[in-house]
């Protein structure tokens, strides 16, 4: 009884409502309410919206450059904004942040414990390796 999804008192009364109808005369299972009630009204909106497009896009032969399109835009809109007060590596000051490809940073500089043949080299002649 205690694993049982139950909605928060403070739910409103319509979402109330919606459950008792899903879970008594549809009769579905908990862990699908948990999934229907963790997601926002913006976000079901949001999903309902992208099938009907994928539906538009698919009847337009576009359909792989839809699914392309979702993935890129996800991303780009998953990246963040960096604040001027981050510092991701500690090593850096906070006017330079090191690039993990050398040829990015200055003087060619490389992360601490960048693994290279000048280092498997070095380990070699000292007997390290």
């Amino acid at each position: 009884e205690d694993l049982k999804f139950q909605l928060p008192q403070s739910t409103s009364r319509w979402k109330k409502k919606l459950y008792s109808f899903l879970l008594n005369r549809l009769k579905l299972p908990d862990i699908l309410l948990m999934a229907i009630f963790s997601l926002s009204l913006k976000a079901w909106i949001l999903v309902i919206l992208w099938f009907i497009l994928a539906h538009v896009a698919n009847k337009w032969d576009l359909g792989p450059i839809y699914i392309l399109g979702t993935g890129f835009c996800t991303i780009f809109l998953n990246l963040g904004r960096q604040q001027p007060d981050d510092v991701k590596y500690p090593l850096a000051s906070k006017l330079q942040f090191l690039s993990a490809y050398s040829i990015f940073n200055e003087d060619f500089r490389e992360l601490p414990g960048t693994l290279n043949a000048d280092a498997i080299d070095r380990d070699i002649r000292t007997g390290q390796l």
